[in-house]
């Protein structure tokens, strides 16, 4: 009896399979249409069971953002309250100076932006950093004048063309600027030697140099003005010496102005203030 129970079961499964495989192969529509059912309404319990999850994670995504903002909101507050307080000891810098500069006359300089102008090749050897910009003289370029761009100093015009100019880059070998320390305004010597890093020299005895200290142009040799940006220092080293990141990367660059600065006159004849005569009296008193 038990034995016939079991091929009773074996049977039955095999036909219900069987059964199955038919109505499967001949794509009986109330098979297709009872799936589509139960599969509809699986999507719909877990649409309705995924509702409150999403919402909850959208509660705590808020919640972090909320506090994300508070806490970069007092960051700001009290960065805002420090630079306010510098901003009043600059103006008040500003005021200070313009009164001394008064008092004593002092004759500042005066910076023009000649032309701006797009680098069109650059001279692609190891040994002469240099690159070609789109000005010359016919654009009011003279030899000799600074060349910038949003980023910091790049270097100085050293032929000019009718059309185009050479500039000569700070890396080069053969250029050097006169640059000071921002944080104690000893005044150096920045050298280039190929690299991208060039170095400073002509310290004076007991001048102290440190890594980071920043580097801006000092606007002696007439050549750079002021304050302009240099780089940043980022070696002190003995036998490496002490080199700088530049502030502009020579690697892209694409536009560029050329200025001119003027700040004090080196005439080749000194004249009195009054013109004297050969016979020795001054002028209207022959």
């Amino acid at each position: 009896m038990k034995g016939f129970g079991q091929r009773f079961s074996a049977s039955f499964f095999i036909l219900l399979s069987f059964a199955l495989l038919v109505f499967g192969r001949n794509d009986n529509q109330a098979v297709e249409t009872s799936r589509a059912a139960v599969f509809d309404g699986f999507a719909t319990i877990l649409d309705v069971l995924s509702k409150p999850l999403e919402t909850a994670d959208d509660i705590v995504t808020w919640t972090q953002k909320l506090a994300l903002v508070y806490s970069e909101n007092e960051r700001l507050r009290a960065e805002n309250s420090i630079l306010r307080q510098e901003q009043v000891v600059a103006s008040q810098l500003v005021i200070d100076n313009q009164r001394l500069s008064s008092l004593l006359k002092i004759r500042q300089g005066k910076v023009n932006t000649v032309a701006a102008s797009r680098v069109v090749s650059d001279s692609g050897s190891p040994f002469f950093k240099s690159v070609l910009i789109n000005s010359g003289y016919d654009d009011g370029i003279q030899k000799g004048m600074a060349v910038v761009n949003e980023e910091g100093i790049i270097g100085r015009t050293i032929n000019v063309g009718a059309g185009s100019a050479r500039v000569l880059l700070i890396t080069d070998l053969n250029s050097r600027v006169p640059v000071k320390i921002a944080s104690n305004g000893i005044n150096v010597i920045l050298e280039g030697d190929n690299s991208g890093t060039p170095l400073l020299n002509f310290l004076p005895l007991g001048a102290e140099v440190k890594v980071g200290d920043i580097v801006l142009t000092s606007g002696f040799a007439k050549v750079f003005p002021p304050d302009l940006p240099v780089g940043r220092v980022i070696e002190v080293n003995e036998g490496n010496g002490i080199r700088v990141r530049l502030a502009t990367n020579l690697y892209r660059l694409n536009y560029v102005s050329v200025l001119a600065y003027d700040i004090a006159a080196s005439p080749d004849v000194v004249k009195s203030d009054r013109e004297v005569t050969k016979d020795g009296a001054p002028e209207g008193k022959r």
